[in-house]
């Protein structure tokens, strides 16, 4: 993009509308320009495919703030790519739209203008409004009350599947205890394990528990 942009200061109700802008944010920050700075209009502008967020943005605040009225301008802007001789290579068009909501009954009307919407039709409007808002709330509490919707079952552990991380004391496949601090040492040996015997008749009690017939034979 071969043009120079000058640095300026933003006014705060001056408000751009990209393709990451949500609608719910801007919304909530034009209500708060106008009731907070107590500003009686607000600018918005957009480019090309963000368009279309910009007319719902508008279209919903109108039916927030009654009694707006609203004034639509459409122009183009050129994008332009260059070479390093500042040589024109491609250049491409896109739309832009300009909105004013203001307060107060604009004195120069143009092709653009609408005025103030039917106050009937606001109130219908309003109303579907407020219903799909309570449903959208409704569906969240259901889905934060069934722990934000993961499937059912998820997270548990059949019986005789690995019981903890591994890394506790006394505690293995099954829910076995482990052979360490976590558990007597004879419970490991003394059950179905023979080496544990034999290991207990050679440490110190040889002589008494070993066959007669081997007594006394020596050379």
């Amino acid at each position: 993009m071969s043009k120079s942009q000058k640095d300026t200061k933003k006014e705060p109700n001056d408000i751009r509308i990209g393709m990451r802008s949500r609608p719910r944010n801007v919304i909530k920050y034009s209500t708060s320009v106008m009731d907070e700075l107590k500003l009686t209009e607000i600018k918005f502008s957009a480019v090309g495919g963000s368009i279309g967020r910009l007319l719902d943005i508008v279209e919903v605040l109108k039916v927030l703030k009654p009694g707006l009225y609203q004034q639509n301008r459409i122009t183009s802007v050129a994008y332009q790519t260059v070479d390093s001789n500042n040589k024109l290579l491609t250049q491409k068009l896109y739309p832009k739209l300009e909105v004013v909501l203001s307060k107060e009954e604009p004195k120069n009307k143009t092709e653009g203008y609408q005025g103030q919407m039917d106050e009937k039709d606001r109130k219908q409007i309003e109303t579907i409004m407020n219903k799909k808002k309570e449903d959208r709330e409704k569906n969240r509490g259901e889905k934060t009350g069934r722990g934000r919707g993961t499937p059912r079952g998820r997270g548990r552990v059949k019986r005789g599947g690995f019981r903890g991380r591994g890394r506790g004391r006394g505690r293995g496949f099954g829910g076995r205890p482990r052979r360490g601090r976590g558990s007597p040492r004879g419970n490991m040996r003394g059950r179905g394990n023979p080496r544990g015997n034999q290991r207990g008749t050679n440490r110190g009690q040889r002589g008494s528990t070993a066959p007669r017939g081997n007594r006394g034979r020596g050379s």
